[in-house]
């Protein structure tokens, strides 16, 4: 059986004792339906609207994005382009007179299909005088899109000069002792010491000798209780001193054609005094003591139009120069030629305008006759020597300060020590590399050999 429950009206009685009754008239939910539909509308609306915003935005983008992509391209083709003609500053036209930049020189951008999907336009300047970096200039642009993307880069080979310190064998930095700039060894380095720059090293692995800090066991490229860590890189490909033979053989072209080449002086050398107004004073060393050298005057030599000295013999070197030279010592056939410092080598000013660049066959070397407190602002090179104070028997010293980079094939010291207790040479020694010479090394001084992409930026 079914019951049907009474259901009594809710409000109570109404006015004249009957119970209330709720109504609706047709019409009742349109305004309702209305106000629902355009509230709908306007926001999907809006979310159209946001779409195709976002999708404007993301095709913007990518044509950005993609316009980049281009101009570097064109920055990678001509630093390829320079590898196969390192002299070629206008893409292989002919260079028009001035300074530059040359161009514009444009080209295609091709995607693995051969369709052209854009096109750069490049703009090279040429390096300065006595300067070995090319700036080049390149506009990306999308295929039908007028908007482009421009990146400046320099391009050079990286120098020697661009390591604080660079050897062809192990190396060995104490707990006292700080780098400033990138060091480098073709072997392996033990380093104890505080790091501003990379650590790097061109071994996976390498087992130090006893007078490196070596314990007998196999440790990794660089090692040690130095850091900060995150700039120790290893292996890392080899500098080769050899391709210095190439570098000295443009040294001696470049002193004939521009520069100063000084042929043997048939006696011990030439010592050359550089002078802060550009000019050399020439002598010829005759004698050698420990006291010093005994020299006759030659007479003052202009400075060389594009920076460079080349000497068929050994070389001693001190003053004060303004300009940016490069000194080169090689002995064609009794070699290899010494270059030493007597004196103080400075810069006139270090704000880059100045570069100091010796480039020796031998050794590079400080005489027991240098003065007590040494300043050395340059790049030493020694291709096949070592760069040090080579009598471990001399006199104690006061102090060297250099500003520059040292690269040597052999290892460096500035000091002889027994214990902790220095015997020979300089008791304090200070190195801090010269970042202008990143960039901008002396003249024609030696690289690396490849070329790299120094800086870049967006303009």
């Amino acid at each position: 059986m079914i019951i049907k429950p009474k259901i009594e009206n809710p409000f109570g009685p109404a006015q004249g004792g009957q119970g209330s009754k709720i109504s609706f008239q047709k019409g009742a939910y349109l305004p309702v339906i209305m106000v629902t539909s355009v509230l709908f509308l306007g926001l999907s609306m809006a979310v159209a609207g946001f779409a195709l915003s976002n999708l404007k935005d993301a095709k913007l983008h990518m044509q950005t994005v993609s316009a980049l992509d281009v101009a570097e391209a064109g920055v990678n083709y001509y630093m390829w382009h320079l590898a196969h003609d390192n002299k070629d500053y206008c893409d292989g036209n002919v260079c028009p007179q001035g300074d530059g930049p040359y161009g514009p020189y444009a080209h295609d951008y091709t995607d693995q299909s051969g369709n052209v999907v854009g096109t750069y336009d490049l703009y090279i300047t040429p390096p300065g005088l006595g300067d070995a970096v090319v700036n080049v200039k390149a506009v990306g642009k999308i295929k039908g899109e007028s908007m482009d993307r421009i990146v400046l880069a320099d391009l050079g080979m990286p120098s020697f000069a661009r390591y604080a310190f660079l050897t062809n064998t192990e190396c060995w930095f104490g707990v006292n002792e700080t780098t400033n700039g990138p060091v480098h060894s073709n072997v392996g380095v033990h380093f104890d010491g505080t790091a501003n720059g990379i650590i790097s090293s061109s071994s996976a692995t390498y087992r130090p000798t006893s007078s490196f800090g070596g314990d007998g066991q196999l440790h990794d490229g660089v090692w040690g209780n130095g850091g900060p860590k995150n700039y120790w890189v290893f292996p890392v490909p080899t500098v080769d001193f050899n391709r210095v033979s190439v570098d000295f053989a443009n040294l001696k072209t470049e002193s004939k054609t521009g520069g100063i080449y000084l042929d043997s002086s048939k006696s011990r050398g030439y010592y050359l005094k550089l002078r802060s107004d550009g000019k050399i004073d020439e002598y010829r060393v005759s004698g050698e003591r420990s006291t010093g050298i005994t020299a006759n005057f030659l007479g003052t030599l202009d400075a060389p139009g594009n920076g460079v000295v080349y000497v068929n013999d050994n070389v001693w070197v001190d003053g004060t120069y303004n300009g940016r030279i490069t000194i080169a010592a090689y002995i064609d056939k009794s070699g290899p030629a010494l270059i030493k410092i007597k004196d103080n080598l400075l810069y006139g000013a270090k704000d880059g305008t100045a570069s100091i660049g010796l480039v020796s066959q031998g050794n590079i070397e400080i005489p027991d006759y240098a003065v007590s407190s040494l300043e050395i602002d340059a790049a030493l090179l020694s291709q096949t020597g070592h760069v040090w104070y080579p009598d471990s028997k001399g006199p104690v010293k006061s102090s060297i300060s250099i500003y520059g980079s040292i690269s040597t094939n052999q290892y460096w010291t500035w000091s002889w020590v027994s214990g902790s207790t220095v015997i020979a040479g300089y008791r304090n020694t200070l190195q801090t590399y010269d970042p202008y010479l990143t960039l901008s090394p002396p003249p024609e001084y030696p690289t690396t050999g490849s070329y790299a992409i120094l800086s870049w930026r967006e303009e």
